[in-house]
Order: structure tokens, then C-alpha cells, then sequence
């Protein structure tokens, strides 16, 4: 397991883009989904309409005609109703792509904070809020019970949490998945309230689908939560996890010792309904 340790500012940057390249690489391995790794881009194609399904990531696309390279990168999603979501990250290149993307159709989404922590520096934990449980999500029913959450903690369009859990059971059912990641559901009186989910790649720990449902906020959920897959991660060997705050959702990470290392910008392009 190559582990990075190299705590620079320039690592980290690097850390926070290239684990999210590689978690949506690796979910590419669902048959649903086609993975494109073009010299400008990469780029995942799912007939599923869900954004998260269909993402541009790290594109590099010379200043002069970006336009029309919008317009071609985004020509294949056309023949479907899907949802697209592009990525920013600090190597995207025009810097000012949002902008562009922007004027050929694209909206705004909240930019996300990227941040990194040296496990190292993890603080023994205070204890679980009462009454909740958290379990390992390894099979269809801890599956179901981390998609509730999901569904509930993020508001998404219905068939979001859906869509991202039927890629994960593809994982799940294959045995093709502790390897790679392990997702955590929280339990209150059975009810599923809380999720998480730690994907190892690049040698780093990516914390990703932090959620915590809004009847039960202020109770320490989304800190437990995540800090169940970052145990998991030091446990592992991991010296760094990264991921991608919120505004809701930074000074809970704040807490745990994450520093800002970077912005990642996002754009939404919503399919013919």
C-alpha cells in the first residue's frame, strides 16, 4: 500500500483532486457506467440521470475555443435525459472554465472546501450521542438503511440516493469492496439517520456521502459518523484523509482537525425532463 505521507500544502492540494478522480474512477467498474480517460478530460457515462452518475473531472482544455470544447465534451449526455455535474478542481485549466461553462447552460452549485487531515492528529473520541448505533454497511439490508439516510440527509432529487446506492451494491455483492471502501449507517431507535462512507485511494482516505438527517442535527451525528470511517482509515495505515466540505458541514470537520486546502467548484446541467 503506497501511503502518502508527505504532508506539503502542494500534496495535499494534489490529495483532494486525485481522490476524487479515483472514487469516481473505481465506480466506473459498475457495467452500468462508461469510464472515458481522454488527454483533455476524463469523464463517466451512466444512463442513470442522477449528476453523480455523469461527471467531468479534471479537464485541461486549451483557452483559446473552450467553448466549443464545452460543447463537445458535453455532446455525448445529450442523447439522454440525464443530469451532468463538472468538477473544478485546482488543476482545471481555463482557470475561469466555471465562467464558460456557466454561459453554455451550466448552473451554480456551492463551491466545496477541500480539506485534509494528518490522521495523526486525530483527538480520542468524546463518546457517541445517546441512543445511536452505527453499523458497517455489508450487505443489501445495511445497504438499504445507509441509502434512508442518504435520502434523508441530503434532499436530493428522489432517485438520487437510489442511484448512488444501486452503484455501491454492485461493489458490495461482487466482494469487491472492502478493499476499496467501507460505508457506516447510524441507527437511532432502528431509524437510519446518519451515513458516511471512507474510499481509499492514491494513498489517501476520501471521506465522502457525510450526512445527517435534519430532525436529528446538533446532536454530534455528522462528527461520529465520520469519524467512524476515519478510525477505520488510521486503523488501516492511512497518515491522510481528505474530503469535500460544505458550508454546513466545514465546521464540523473543522473540529476534527481538517484544514483547508483548496476550493472545488461545481456545475450542475440539468437533462430535458
Amino acid at each position: 500500500m503506497d501511503v502518502l505521507r508527505d504532508m506539503s500544502q502542494t500534496a495535499l492540494v494534489r490529495a483532494v483532486e486525485a481522490n476524487l478522480t479515483e472514487f469516481h474512477v473505481f465506480l466506473s467498474g459498475w457495467p452500468e457506467v462508461t469510464l472515458h480517460q481522454d488527454e483533455d478530460r476524463i469523464w463517466t457515462l451512466n444512463q442513470r440521470r442522477f449528476s453523480l452518475c455523469n461527471v467531468l473531472l479534471e479537464a485541461h482544455f486549451e483557452s483559446a475555443g473552450v467553448a466549443a470544447q464545452i460543447d463537445r465534451a458535453v455532446m455525448p449526455y445529450l442523447k439522454s435525459s440525464v443530469n451532468v455535474m463538472w468538477k473544478i478542481g485546482p488543476s482545471t485549466q481555463p482557470c475561469n472554465l466555471g465562467d464558460h461553462l456557466v454561459e453554455r447552460g451550466f448552473t451554480v452549485r456551492p463551491t466545496l472546501k477541500g480539506m485534509a487531515l494528518d490522521l495523526n492528529g486525530l483527538a480520542s473520541s468524546p463518546g457517541w450521542p445517546p441512543g445511536l448505533a452505527i453499523r458497517e454497511v455489508v450487505d443489501s439490508g445495511t445497504l438499504d438503511l445507509w441509502r434512508q439516510a442518504v435520502d434523508r440527509g441530503f434532499g436530493w432529487p428522489s432517485y438520487g440516493a437510489r442511484d448512488v446506492s444501486d452503484n455501491l451494491e454492485h461493489f458490495l455483492m461482487t466482494g469487491d469492496s472492502q478493499r476499496h471502501f467501507v460505508a457506516y449507517v447510524g441507527l437511532a431507535m432502528d431509524e437510519p439517520v446518519a451515513s458516511s462512507l471512507v474510499f481509499f485511494g492514491t494513498g489517501v482516505a476520501g471521506i465522502y456521502h457525510v450526512s445527517a438527517d435534519p430532525d436529528h442535527r446538533g446532536q454530534g451525528l455528522g462528527s461520529t459518523i465520520t469519524r467512524a470511517a476515519l478510525v477505520e482509515a488510521r486503523r488501516r495505515g492511512y497518515r491522510v484523509a481528505v474530503l469535500h466540505a460544505t458550508d454546513m458541514g466545514y465546521p464540523v470537520y473543522r473540529r476534527l482537525g481538517f484544514e483547508e486546502v483548496c476550493l472545488v467548484g461545481l456545475r450542475l446541467r440539468l437533462g430535458d425532463s
